[in-house]
């Protein structure tokens, strides 16, 4: 009842109308979407782009065009991955913190982070890129990110079983272990390959083409679905392992199942942008704030606000100075003090 009242009062600070809060919700996206395309070096109005749709649907747009240039072979394909990395580490870091029981659980959190960016440096390293760019990059980030997990998930397990607190003392580890490897590949490599490997840890989205969104929405498309069609797994986990077993649920099977499509997500859009951090973090607490814990809600708005978040981040990233910042940057300084706001904000209501 306590942990109820505490949620109910932090709830009623941004607490809005049933029937404006869902479109709201809604409609952020959307309009994040169109501020992050018009916004650059080479500025686009909303009418110029609807324009630019109908006479390519019309026949009648040329694709030599500088406007035509900007909007589909640039801006689209790197709005589309922005948006799609949001959501992705919105619901995954929703579902995973509900899952485990745990404020700080993220998918970073599991190794993912860490394995991608030693799996992507590898690959630098030994300059497999230039035989093809993001032809071996990707897919050397991807498989190490879920050996992470793999590896997380295996030594965390006591007869059997794997506990949360378990996992998240695993992850650590194979975070330190990757990231010490991580380390390693960046002393012993060329200057010209560090600084690479540099830059694709701050997050590229400004290197994402068309070929990258293609790699990355299947496999996070089957990530994100899966958990949206797990909310109520989700749901009865949120509640203690007790509790879920007393439902007749088999918890471990349910978490791994959740962890599962969380981490191959995760690793889909890692892989293609990079490490951004703290949106997984920041975005769970700030959807918590709006429409409550309860996982039903919590992970649909989540990927709504998720996607809000790094576009936002994003057109600021591009925008802001006359050289473009990576959108790792600009997420970090804007999420490291929000997240402790939030933090202070809804401790209560995870018992602290």
């Amino acid at each position: 009842m306590a942990l109820t009242g505490c949620i109910r009062s932090l709830r009623k600070r941004v607490d809005l109308p049933s029937r404006l809060k869902s479109p709201l919700l809604l409609i952020t996206p959307f309009l994040a979407f169109l501020l992050h395309v018009c916004l650059g070096k080479y500025p686009l109005s909303p009418s110029s782009i609807l324009l630019l749709f109908l006479e390519t649907v019309l026949g009648r747009s040329s694709n030599s065009t500088p406007l035509y240039i900007v909007f589909f072979n640039i801006r689209l394909p790197r709005a589309i991955m922005a948006a799609l990395f949001g959501a992705t580490m919105g619901i995954t870091g929703a579902s995973l913190q509900s899952t485990l029981k745990n404020p700080l659980v993220s998918p970073y959190t599991l190794g993912i982070s860490s394995g991608s960016a030693f799996g992507a440096a590898l690959s630098i390293a030994f300059g497999l890129e230039r035989i093809g760019y993001g032809l071996f990059i990707e897919p050397f980030a991807f498989l190490f990110a879920l050996l992470a997990v793999f590896i997380a998930v295996s030594i965390s397990r006591v007869r059997g079983v794997f506990s949360p607190i378990s996992l998240i003392l695993a992850g650590i580890i194979v975070t330190a272990l990757f990231q010490g490897l991580l380390t390693l590949v960046q002393l012993t490599t060329e200057p010209e390959r560090t600084q690479a490997i540099v830059g694709w840890i701050s997050g590229r989205l400004n290197a994402v083409a068309w070929n990258h969104v293609l790699l990355s929405i299947p496999l996070a498309a089957v990530g994100i679905i899966g958990i949206i069609l797990l909310n109520w797994r989700v749901f009865i986990l949120s509640m203690g392992d007790d509790e879920a077993r007393v439902l007749g649920v088999n918890v471990e099977r349910e978490r791994a199942a959740v962890i599962t499509l969380a981490s191959l997500a995760t690793a889909s859009v890692v892989a293609v942008a990079g490490i951004i951090g703290w949106v997984c973090l920041i975005v769970p607490h700030l959807t918590r704030l709006i429409v409550g814990s309860d996982p039903r809600r919590l992970l649909l708005t989540s990927l709504s606000l998720g996607a809000t978040f790094l576009l936002v981040a994003d057109a600021i990233a591009k925008s802001i100075w006359i050289y473009e910042i990576p959108v790792g940057v600009i997420s970090t300084l804007v999420g490291a003090p929000l997240f402790l706001y939030l933090m202070r904000k809804s401790i209560h209501a995870w018992g602290g």
